[in-house]
């Protein structure tokens, strides 16, 4: 049998391959400064606008997470169908631009619309990248360039607790703010403007790579959309398992990575550089190392024919994460938490690899992106739109003090955790089915 133009052309150079990976993981890090940084003015934003908790998950939640859910099927579609690069550039502007516009915000609802355009911009990022990527490497080696991808975001993620800690901390204690570009603003806004400029410095960057050849099944024409939903259809048993039990996997981690600094503030009385420099390097160093071992746990277990190393996986890991998570809150001091946190990331990262990887190896090619994008929309519908939100209502309606915020995570981990255990373990029959077709 003759093989198709995509099936007979060379996979590409790994040199290629991982600079496409390397320039994906530093979009990633723009966006992850762009949506963290706000967790660390969460004290400012309330007494500024006159907010409770639950109005300031409702940036994260609603005003970030919902959008973020309606604009990512549509973007995901648009990557299966036109240039992935160009998608991102574009989204990689936008995004941006509406950071920088956070902080020029006058009242809450300015920056709760503001919040709406980084959402929309950066929902383009994963669905293309992970389909981008699926095109650079064979299948059976994709678990770590995806890692090598989604290790960005605990970069970015804790280089925006420290680099934005820090910033505030200067901003608010020198004359800076007083005489200059920024006379009048407020600590907040520049750490929002400063931040979110050099995003737009990769714009032209994406605009001139090359555009990945799209490979695998379906890998040729445009899918119509009643052929995608066919293709969600006839996965429907593995997906619905897998789409819940990540989705309480984001659940958790955005949990922490929005209250953990108000939790080291209210608790144990840290300053947004204490923690900056205690909770950042924790996010980098064991956020890294857990998405990587996770790609690596992946591939081996691949490689020694379980064709469900994936789920396997990320089940080991969130189940101890789920343990140290929950009891890291309760601790006496802020060095026990920290020193229970650190686990908590590392195996806590175990499931985003997994789930990016286990799709796209059950997948046609032409529907990667928007069955990507549907993963992202359930899983952000569940742990953007709604854990910000669940966290701060428990501690508002259900403990009634704000200083009950560590009972408030300790509840929702121990809830979500054995769910998410069981649900993975209902899709491990179907997963394998697909695996072998």
């Amino acid at each position: 049998m003759s093989k198709t133009p995509q099936e007979a052309t060379p996979w590409p150079s790994a040199a290629r391959g991982w600079f496409l990976v390397f320039l994906l993981a530093l979009a990633s890090v723009v966006s992850q400064f762009d949506r963290t940084v706000i967790n660390l003015m969460v004290e400012p934003l309330k007494a500024e606008f006159h907010l409770n908790d639950t109005q300031f998950g409702a940036l994260q939640g609603i005003a970030f997470g919902i959008f973020y859910i309606l604009a990512c099927i549509p973007i995901g579609r648009l990557a299966d169908r036109y240039q992935r690069r160009i998608i991102i550039a574009v989204a990689l502007a936008l995004w941006s631009l509406f950071a920088i516009g956070s902080g020029l915000a006058r009242s809450y609802w300015q920056l709760f619309l503001s919040r709406i355009g980084v959402a929309v911009g950066e929902a383009s990022l994963s669905p293309a990248a992970f389909s981008m990527l699926s095109d650079q490497f064979p299948p059976e080696k994709l678990g770590r360039p995806v890692s090598g991808f989604l290790m960005s975001a605990p970069i970015g993620q804790g280089l925006a607790f420290i680099g934005g800690g820090s910033l505030l901390t200067t901003l608010s204690t020198s004359d800076m703010l007083s005489h200059g570009l920024f006379a009048g603003f407020e600590p907040w806004q520049v750490a929002f403007i400063i931040i979110a400029a050099p995003g737009l410095l990769l714009v032209p960057i994406f605009l001139l790579i090359a555009e990945p050849l799209r490979r695998g099944t379906g890998g040729v024409e445009q899918l119509p959309l009643r052929d995608v939903i066919a293709v969600v259809r006839e996965r429907r048993h593995a997906f619905t398992f897998m789409f819940a039990s990540f989705a309480l996997v984001s659940l958790v981690s955005y949990a922490f990575a929005i209250w953990t600094p108000a939790l080291l503030t209210r608790t144990y009385g840290l300053a947004p550089d204490e923690i900056g420099w205690g909770y950042g390097p924790l996010l980098i160093i064991f956020g890294m190392t857990g998405v990587y071992a996770s790609g690596w746990l992946n591939d081996h277990f691949s490689a020694r024919g379980y064709r469900d190393a994936p789920l396997r996986v990320a089940i080991g890991g969130f189940a101890i994460a789920g343990v140290t998570g929950a009891l890291a809150p309760l601790m006496p001091t802020a060095n026990g938490a920290l020193a229970l946190l650190a686990p908590t990331i590392f195996f806590g990262n175990f499931p985003y690899p997994c789930a990016a990887a286990a799709i796209q190896l059950i997948t046609p090619n032409r529907a990667r992106a928007q069955v990507s994008a549907l993963y992202i929309t359930v899983t952000t519908l569940v742990g953007l739109a709604f854990g910000p939100i669940i966290i701060g209502a428990v501690t508002d309606y259900l403990f009634n003090d704000p200083q009950d915020i560590r009972f408030s995570l300790t509840l929702i981990v121990s809830l979500a955790t054995p769910l998410m255990v069981g649900l993975l373990l209902l899709a491990l029959p179907s997963y394998r089915k697909l695996r072998v077709d």
